[in-house]
């Protein structure tokens, strides 16, 4: 058997360098949009499916990987971490424990579920803070008791440019969502023990981008934590975002990755996603 595994729900968005570091298996949400299901795999036209939802006036849903999905990942390895989105806006987490449980009924294995108590991005820190754990040879149980506490500490932010699927999805009315963009209202949002409530209301997406900034501040010891932005259709954007964060702040990298398509569903298109 092989020895160590990551595996995290395809809310965990990766580029090509970071999958290349990390030894990581992706198991997929479903996304089921105008009666149509889809697998979210990287092999999924994400352009046809942003305009498909753009067109559409029906909520876009998903449905959390089953159990069997993540068992069929965790064979032949002897130490399994996984990692998956809040466990407060999905039923992930749970399906994921299920599977371990039933996997160790069977199998002699080391196994640990991760609630990133965050989505997007916040996967991504905390594959890369295992994979740094597992290159510096820590053991198993040396790895679960410091990615607990990287994630009890690790701060998520985003930002929104489009409101179209909060509304969809009845967490924001047309109303509010109709007058924020009349107004140019760019909440700046925070995730707090795995739900995202407002940090900051501001007008304007530079504004919103600054009081991002700023709130990195209210943060110590940067410099040995990795900071990922995650974008959805918002490269120049994110861009900028990391050279702002670059010219204040010095962490041991700043990543960016663009959201796969469960993450694209509710950042849509312009939203930001920050964890570190």
């Amino acid at each position: 058997m092989q020895k160590r595994l990551i595996v995290a729900d395809s809310g965990c968005d990766l580029s090509e360098e970071i999958k290349k570091r990390l030894n990581i298996e992706i198991v997929p949400f479903n996304i089921d949009i105008d009666g149509e299901s889809i697998m979210d795999t990287p092999d999924v036209d994400k352009k046809s499916f942003m305009k498909k939802m753009r067109k559409s006036s029906n909520p876009v849903r998903s449905a959390a990987p089953s159990p069997n999905l993540f068992m069929e990942k965790f064979k032949d390895f002897k130490e399994i971490l996984v990692i998956t989105i809040s466990q407060k806006l999905s039923g992930t987490y749970n399906n994921a424990v299920l599977a371990k449980n039933m996997f160790l009924e069977e199998v002699d294995a080391k196994i640990h579920v991760f609630d990133s108590k965050s989505a997007s991005s916040g996967e991504t820190a905390i594959a890369m803070k295992i994979q740094e754990l597992m290159d510096q040879n820590f053991n198993f149980e040396e790895i679960v008791t410091e990615v607990e506490d990287f994630i009890s500490n690790m701060k998520s932010y985003f930002i929104l440019d489009d409101f179209d699927n909060l509304i969809k999805n009845g967490r924001m009315s047309k109303i509010t969502g109709t007058i924020a963009k009349f107004l140019s209202f760019k909440p700046v949002m925070q995730g707090v023990d795995g739900e995202i409530q407002v940090f900051a209301k501001t007008r304007g997406q530079l504004n919103a981008l600054n009081k991002l900034v700023e709130a990195i501040g209210m943060e110590k010891k940067l410099d040995d934590r990795n900071l990922v932005i995650s974008h959805c259709e918002a490269l120049e954007t994110a861009l900028k975002l990391k050279k702002a964060i670059e010219q204040k702040y010095k962490f041991k990298s700043i990543q960016i990755v663009e959201t796969g398509l469960l993450a694209s569903v509710y950042a849509n298109r312009g939203g930001i996603v920050v964890c570190f």
